[in-house]
């Protein structure tokens, strides 16, 4: 509302006072267009005045840069064109500005330094052009055949599906629309751009007895496992009421071919039909028996959380945390048990078993990780975790267990001693790294943590053998500088470390963090 009132007094003065001339126009314009809380001002601003003077704003937004801008100059002016009630008095000047956002659908940038970042840009400004197009355009008889060929020929899947749902959104009325999409969700050589097809479909043509069949078809039949999970997502949010659906889910859940396909069958049934006599012993017999783990996962999943109270689950919870041959699935038990039944006597026995003992890494972490945030107060939970990090057998528990100790215990007075200790002796490299990374964070006070810096940095025995892993002199050289930049001894250390340490690694650290302290 601000925004509309100051806009209003901008026209008040134009309309009635004759206060403000063209080149007071433009130069607001210029002053605002780059900030987008004022496009709603400026947009209105054009949509009142003479068509002469929108047509010189327009043409002033066209002419100008705005590449630095992610080009919302030309974004600007289209939603000035959407505010211009006789479009015919701007007609050519209209026309050049569409014919410019239609070029950026096809814009590119080679200054993006990552793919993620030229995803994010280049992508995000070819889908926010053909929205352009389709809003401000939606009348003109060229935009559905336009929004239908980038739809089916541009070169990246995200301006294909923005196009795709621009259709649908400006023209569902249209008689061909829905053909044209079932053709692009059977036929179309990209998983993406079906899926959008099927999707829209699903939510826009509901009541369309061919929508169901061709859900069904999907479902059963695409190549790729993306298309038929959305088809059964569809197939049960959109019909869930028809019983003929629900037997092809269950069908689905239990003995189609793809994993992926199967464990959305299963989430769905599990969350969508949680009544259904059916449903509990199916998921019962997934999670025991089925041969593929990413089933059997979801099967664990959907049983604890939807039956919580049926007689069976736990015990199967508690089986399969402890004995099922494939870590995601025992992983996926334990976090259920912590998350419904952490009160249960033998829940934390169970934990603390998978956390010592269990074959697979991840799972032995994520469960010392689940001991501390959830039984930090249980009595036996600090000597336990103390334990683990100065002797268990394996040294990714005892660096987790360092890593649970130092945030967790941090005023326990046998916490300092005991980094100290392992930070300098321990045999496994990543338990003396986690503990001096430790040390650094929580107990940078402490007077002995200088020297023990410097010791480390010196005289810590690791040997690369693989380029990612982390050297425990160069953790505690990175602190010291961190920590204590203006000791002379840290520039000595620096200096030293940058000539002769073994790790090369480590020399070029040093080489580098060496000239920014001599030039400072």
């Amino acid at each position: 509302m601000i925004l509309s009132l100051c806009a209003w007094e901008f026209l008040r003065q134009f309309e009635k006072q004759k206060t403000i001339e063209l080149d007071s126009l433009i130069q607001i314009f210029r002053e605002y267009w780059r900030d987008e809380s004022w496009h709603e001002v400026l947009r209105l601003m054009a949509g009142r005045l003479d068509a002469n003077f929108t047509g010189n704003i327009l043409e002033y937004l066209i002419d100008e840069n705005g590449e630095a801008e992610n080009f919302s100059n030309l974004f600007l002016a289209a939603q000035c064109v959407s505010e211009v009630k006789n479009r015919n008095d701007i007609a050519a000047i209209a026309s050049k500005l569409r014919d410019r956002v239609k070029e950026l659908t096809k814009y590119e940038n080679s200054s993006a330094s990552t793919p993620q970042e030229y995803d994010n840009l280049v992508y995000e400004i070819r889908r926010q052009a053909v929205a352009a197009v389709a809003a401000t355009w939606k009348d003109d008889p060229e935009t559905s055949p336009w929004l239908k060929q980038v739809a089916q020929f541009d070169n990246h899947w995200t301006v294909r599906q923005a196009a795709i749902q621009e259709l649908v959104r400006g023209w569902k009325d249209d008689p061909e629309t829905s053909p044209w999409l079932k053709q692009i969700a059977q036929l179309d050589n990209n998983w993406a751009v079906r899926r959008a097809a099927v999707q829209e479909l699903a939510r826009g043509w509901k009541n369309d007895p061919e929508t169901s069949s061709l859900l069904k078809q999907v479902a059963k039949c695409d190549n790729d496992w993306i298309l038929p999970e959305a088809a059964v997502q569809e197939l049960a949010r959109g019909w869930k009421y028809d019983p003929k659906y629900l037997y092809l889910l269950k069908q689905i859940a239990q003995f189609d071919d793809d994993r992926n396909v199967r464990k959305v069958a299963v989430q769905e049934l599990g969350r969508g039909w949680k009544d259904d006599p059916e449903i509990l012993p199916i998921l019962k017999q997934l999670a025991q028996s089925d041969d593929d783990r990413v089933v059997r996962r979801a099967a664990v999943q959907e049983l604890a959380r939807g039956w919580k109270d049926d007689p069976e689950t736990l015990p199967i919870l508690k089986q399969l945390a402890q004995s099922d041959n494939n870590w995601a699935v025992r992983r996926a038990a334990v976090e259920e048990l912590v998350r419904g039944w952490k009160d249960d006597p033998e829940t934390l026995p169970i934990l603390k078993q998978r956390a010592q003992s269990d074959d697979d890494w991840d799972l032995r972490q994520a469960a010392v990780q689940e001991l501390a945030r959830g039984w930090k107060d249980d009595p036996e939970t600090l000597p336990w975790f103390k334990q683990r990090a100065q002797s268990d057998d394996r040294g990714d528990v005892r660096r987790a267990a360092v890593q649970e100790l130092a945030r967790g215990w941090k005023d326990d007075p046998e916490t300092l001693p005991i980094l100290k200790q392992l930070a300098q002796s321990d045999d496994d490299s990543d338990v003396r790294q986690a503990a001096v990374q430790q040390l650094a964070r929580g107990w940078k006070d402490d007077p002995e943590l200088f020297e023990l810096l410097c010791d480390v940095a010196i005289n810590d025995p690791f040997d690369r053998e693989d380029q990612w892993q982390e050297n425990p002199r160069q953790t505690a050289l990175a602190a010291t500088i961190e920590l204590y930049p203006d000791r002379p001894q840290t520039l000595e250390l620096v200096r030293d470390r940058a000539q002769n340490d073994s790790d090369e690694t480590l020399r070029e650290f040093a080489q580098e963090k060496l000239a920014e302290l001599e030039g400072q």
